[in-house]
């Protein structure tokens, strides 16, 4: 495990004391207590001004101390870096004062009086520059209102006539039947009624018989006996 500095441990005393530094550099920050007596006690004096301020106890001045935010020293790269910075401004004076005077005597020189030059040098710093105009938007000419032209008369609609039904023909008058009587034929005298024929004579053999009106009523052979 690398071995850190005293302001790397004392920047992290108070995550280490609350218990949110992460384990890594927790380990790191109790590695470097080990071996680092002064930073051993700050970090005492820090956690028993937290627990008497947890209690509500009157803190005493070393408490008061611990609870202060440390100031950080002046490190060698930082007091450079200052030094760099005070000669440029102190360069920056002087050649505005050398400058400065040349430049108000030439408009001294051209007519131009002190006042003015200011004036002159202020506005031109105040004074922003004009903003784009904006072109204006053409204005179209409104079109002609279109004449319209007149409306033609509508034809009047004439409902259409029925057609004309031809006249029905009267119907035919009913014909009169005509009877017409038939001539009757002239009546014949009663004749007598004819009487019937008499039978013909049978064959030899054959007896028939007949009824009242000489009707055959039945014929029968006779056979001879021998």
């Amino acid at each position: 495990m690398r071995q850190v500095k005293c302001g790397w441990a004392r920047r992290r005393k108070w995550r280490y004391l609350d218990g949110t530094l992460p384990a890594p550099q927790k380990r790191q920050v109790e590695a470097h207590l080990q071996v680092c007596i002064p930073c051993r006690v700050e970090f005492m004096q820090a956690q028993e001004a937290l627990n008497a301020l947890a209690a509500g106890k009157p803190l005493t001045p070393e408490q008061q101390r611990a609870l202060q935010r440390p100031k950080s020293a002046l490190t060698p790269s930082r007091a450079a870096a200052v030094a760099i910075l005070a000669l440029l401004l102190g360069a920056g004076v002087y050649l505005w004062r050398v400058q400065g005077e040349a430049l108000l005597e030439r408009l001294t020189a051209r007519g131009v009086s002190e006042p003015a030059a200011a004036a002159v040098a202020e506005s031109a710093v105040a004074t922003p520059p004009p903003a784009p105009t904006e072109p204006e938007p053409a204005v179209r000419p409104e079109p002609a209102p279109i004449a319209t032209p007149p409306a033609e008369p509508k034809p009047v609609e004439v409902a259409p006539k029925p057609a004309e039904t031809p006249p029905r023909a009267a119907p035919p008058a009913p014909t009169r039947r005509t009877t017409t009587t038939r001539p009757t034929p002239p009546r014949r005298a009663s004749q007598p009624p004819k009487q019937p024929a008499p039978p013909a004579t049978p064959p030899e053999g054959t007896v028939e018989v007949y009824d009242a009106e000489g009707n055959l009523i039945q014929r029968r052979q006779l056979q001879e006996k021998r």
